[in-house]
């Protein structure tokens, strides 16, 4: 990347996920939530792969390291970047809700301990609704044509579906299916979860054809 185009995305991704840190479109959802979650990688990616929300997979670097190695083999890409269609994910409380209603704050400390019983969070994570992922659709838009990648790779029926819908996509998904917008490749795949080299090779094999 020429170094002018790659300062300017570096900026601009810079003030998105400024943008991000700042966002207070789901604030019951705020409480439980250390900070927002960022895309990793080249800023001028062959690749993006677009997790639902962070999970115990994704919080896991090595599998997400794994994966990418697994994605840049088959694709023969160099360039990888991982992102997430939803920042901040939900999470159910008890302890939260009977407090929630008296303060704006968060309840989490730098080591992701509860202010409230000083112990460490004990939040379970939950899907995201359809509200919600609305309201954080556009960050994921946005750093998609920031950083334009050939391919986009989506993690899961429901990452397929919000996001293809915004390229005006409506057509019934499962994985495996290929669609072209905006110049570039959007691919739906397994979640992470299950996922498998198998799939990988066919994917990268029908990309290729």
């Amino acid at each position: 990347m020429v170094n002018g185009f790659r300062e300017e995305n570096i900026r601009r991704i810079i003030d998105l996920e400024d943008r991000i840190s700042e966002c207070r479109r789901c604030p019951e959802q705020l409480h439980c939530v250390r900070r927002p979650a960022m895309g990793k990688g080249e800023l001028h990616p062959d690749i993006m792969i677009v997790f639902e929300t962070e999970n115990q997979y994704t919080a896991d670097l090595e599998r997400v390291i794994e994966l990418r190695r697994l994605i840049k083999s088959c694709f023969g890409a160099d360039r990888i970047y991982h992102t997430y269609m939803m920042r901040c994910t939900p999470k159910v409380c008890s302890t939260r809700h009977s407090v929630c209603c008296y303060t704006d704050s968060k309840l989490l400390d730098k080591d992701y301990h509860c202010i409230l019983t000083e112990e460490p969070c004990t939040g379970v994570h939950v899907k995201p609704d359809t509200a919600q992922i609305i309201n954080c659709l556009a960050y994921l838009i946005e750093e998609i044509e920031i950083l334009s990648p050939r391919y986009v790779l989506l993690m899961g029926e429901r990452v397929g579906e919000f996001v293809l819908k915004c390229y005006g996509i409506f057509d019934c998904l499962s994985p495996g299916q290929f669609f072209y917008s905006n110049q570039r490749s959007f691919i739906v795949a397994h979640n992470e979860k299950l996922f498998t080299s198998d799939e990988c090779r066919q994917l990268a094999s029908s990309c290729s054809a």
